[in-house]
């Protein structure tokens, strides 16, 4: 269990020093998690940002597992934010899932602004961090 922690640990600090890298937003790990449940794992130090985001790493594993998308919606609707999971395996890369509602709601993108019912989270994509990090951009 400790290294598990540990190691969690770690992948949320990576993730929060890439988030900086990639968008110059501070993030900090969110320490209540272990005793509450419901909460994601990094959140902004100041201003807003359109996701919450859960993050996962695994030993090993080919795609995320659906309690992990479970996880990151509940978190997503208690802050009201879009949710976000961000996991990877040993020796891979970052992947990230995202409802497809956030980029349609890209204003590059949103084909139906001002009408029209929201799609369920339970309808997703998976992009790479770098389109993420795009993503992100475009709905601040």
């Amino acid at each position: 269990m400790v290294n598990s922690r540990a190691k969690g640990s770690r992948n949320e600090l990576k993730v929060a020093a890439d988030l900086y890298e990639a968008l110059g937003i501070k993030f900090e790990r969110i320490l209540d998690q272990t005793r509450q449940a419901g909460l994601g794992d990094l959140r902004p130090v100041t201003g807003t940002f359109p996701f919450t985001l859960e993050l996962k790493h695994y030993k090993e594993g080919v795609q995320a597992r659906p309690e992990w998308w479970d996880q990151a919606i509940t978190a997503a609707q208690l802050a009201g934010n879009y949710p976000a999971l961000l996991y990877r395996y040993n020796r891979q890369p970052v992947r990230c899932r995202i409802p497809l509602q956030a980029v349609i709601d890209m204003p590059e993108f949103n084909v139906y602004a001002g009408g029209g019912n929201p799609y369920d989270w339970r309808y997703a994509c998976e992009v790479d961090f770098d389109t993420f990090c795009m993503i992100c951009r475009e709905l601040m």
